[in-house]
């Protein structure tokens, strides 16, 4: 009597025979002790005001695009608070609302009865390494164990930790439990997962486990925006070149018509489902960089990551990634490039400018070959051929040639530029 707990009047067998059921008289103190759980090793001192009634899911005054990553994001964390299952991992730069909405999966967890830990890295491993002292009140093997096993686990700011040996291999080591047994965990960062360690960043990858849900907007409280693949993209600047907006000329020669309407239909087939590489040749004017734009906005809709970009500016940035004053270094920048979920490299040209350059966009182009990673190419060829590239990079000639990857589309010339042949389009 008095202590908060009662036994149920069950029969023997029952899964409640025997076991001490808390009072709905103590289920407040109950709620409050497992919030502070959750806060003990986070020292968030606003973490139970972050809620999903106050986060703004559209932020304020951001571009569509920029406000659709955070709207995904946001209806993801309440998929994943409603039914904790798996890994949800947040990324994006500083000030995006991952914090948030992490420590809004918390609350509303907690506040249903569950008992979720929220944890800073960095926190986390000051808390471990204390630990080994003889005067700590958790020993190092029962905290540990209480991480590897929490029911929730939600790790802020992964990558902010001091690069060590030691923290690395710990953070493996609760990680790569938690992996192998499915266990619910939330992850938030703002570093790409290139730089993590390979065995760790397999498992950010695993998209059987990981949903991962990257926000573009810098700061979802007001205008802003920090992040280096859209800042390289050039994609808003083909934003009206879509399927939509690809007008086949009524006239004309009708071998071209039917050219470009067999074309146009294989690049919205490549479109709705991304895999392997197509390639647009031809002369100038023909349509290549409007297709491959309108490929790369329709997938943008379901990927944000997608970055469209134009050899020479390609290698402008690379060539700039090398200064001091760079904001990102050349090979997480690169790494970048060469990872991205869907890439259009548009204007790849038979002539290099430099031995550096050459060499650069083969290592680039036989990664994204040998990864088989879904890739855009616009090449203005007189002949409709590869003939000039062969002569000029056969590396990467042989790559585009490969048929088990890629898909040449020759586009043919009624000898009028695109521009001139939609303005007669339409006048008729």
């Amino acid at each position: 009597m008095g202590l908060g707990f009662i036994k149920k009047d069950v029969p023997v067998g029952h899964p409640d025979f025997g076991k001490a059921i808390p009072c709905s008289c103590i289920a407040p103190k109950i709620q409050e002790t497992r919030r502070r759980q959750m806060n003990a090793l986070g020292a968030l001192e606003m973490l139970n005001e972050m809620t999903f009634d106050n986060f703004r899911p559209d932020g304020v005054a951001l571009p569509f695009e920029r406000q659709r990553t955070l709207r995904a994001a946001y209806e993801a964390a309440r998929s994943f608070a409603a039914q904790p299952n798996g890994w949800l991992l947040l990324t994006g730069s500083f000030g995006v609302g991952k914090t948030h909405l992490a420590a809004a999966i918390g609350n509303e967890v907690t506040n249903r009865g569950g008992q979720p830990i929220f944890v800073l890295v960095p926190d986390l491993l000051d808390h471990l390494r204390s630990s080994f002292s003889p005067a700590s009140d958790e020993p190092f093997d029962e905290l540990f164990e209480r991480m590897k096993d929490a029911p929730l686990l939600i790790l802020d700011d992964l990558g902010a930790e001091s690069p060590t040996s030691w923290a690395k291999e710990k953070l493996f080591q609760l990680l790569n439990h938690r992996y192998l047994r499915r266990l619910p965990t939330v992850i938030t960062s703002n570093r790409p997962t290139e730089v993590f360690e390979p065995r760790l960043r397999s498992r950010l990858m695993d998209y059987d486990l990981v949903v991962h849900m990257h926000i573009l907007a810098a700061d979802y409280r007001g205008g802003g925006y920090i992040d280096h693949m859209v800042e390289l993209s050039e994609l808003d600047l083909h934003a009206d070149q879509t399927f939509e907006t690809f007008r086949v000329p009524s006239g004309g020669r009708e071998e071209v018509r039917q050219n470009l309407v067999a074309i146009r239909n294989a690049a919205l087939d490549f479109a709705q489902q991304p895999q392997g590489w197509i390639a647009f040749l031809g002369r100038s004017g023909v349509g290549k960089t409007h297709l491959a734009a309108a490929i790369a906005n329709h997938v943008r809709l379901s990927q944000p990551q997608v970055l469209f970009i134009s050899i020479p500016r390609l290698l402008d940035h690379l060539r700039s990634s090398f200064s001091p004053h760079s904001t990102l270094p050349y090979d997480i920048r690169f790494e970048q490039i060469k990872q991205s979920p869907l890439l259009v490299l548009d204007d790849l040209r038979a002539q290099a400018t430099s031995p550096w350059a050459a060499e650069k966009m083969f290592q680039l182009i036989d990664y994204r070959y040998l990864t088989r990673r879904p890739t855009v190419f616009t090449l203005s060829a007189q002949g409709g051929d590869l003939k000039e590239l062969s002569a000029a990079d056969p590396r990467i000639a042989s790559r585009l040639s490969d048929e088990s990857i890629c898909q040449l589309c020759r586009l043919k010339s009624s000898g009028r530029s695109r521009g001139r042949q939609m303005a007669l389009g339409n006048n008729r």
